[in-house]
């Protein structure tokens, strides 16, 4: 959000008083760092578990549980943000981890999202801020 200047003349003219810092706090919560979140699901683990049970990554997925670290990079392959996963529980698919990321810097074309070390998905601004994204990982 940029602030013209006609702006600020019109509602000084109308007799409200602009304030620069009132106006600097508007462009930062615009431009400012933000937040996402989603799901990592580990497809096919947690057999003989029923629905909504807390479960883990097992096999060649013990390194996805609650705490895994997910980081989000820009475009430039900068660190901009870390979060971790919630606890897993068990759904149809397999096991389901919460995330949230807090304190992204925006600005980038582009971001990567990726949990420990499993390869990452790229992700624009937008779709970062509107939240709700949805990984899978095995079958």
């Amino acid at each position: 959000m940029t602030l013209a200047r006609g702006d600020e003349t019109d509602a000084t003219a109308a007799g409200a008083s602009a304030s620069p810092s009132m106006n600097a706090e508007r462009a930062e919560d615009a431009e400012g760092p933000f937040s996402t979140d989603g799901t990592l699901t580990v497809a096919g683990i947690g057999a003989g578990l029923d629905a909504g049970e807390l479960c883990s990554g097992t096999g060649g997925y013990s390194d996805i549980d609650f705490g895994t670290q997910v980081n989000i990079t820009d475009a430039a392959g900068t660190l901009v943000a870390v979060g971790s996963l919630g606890l897993g529980e068990k759904t149809v698919l397999g096991c389901e981890f919460p995330f949230t990321v807090d304190d992204i810097t925006p600005g980038s074309k582009f971001y990567t999202v990726e949990v420990s070390h499993r390869g990452g998905l790229t992700q624009t601004e937008d779709e970062l801020r509107a939240g709700g994204l949805a990984f899978t990982l095995g079958d």
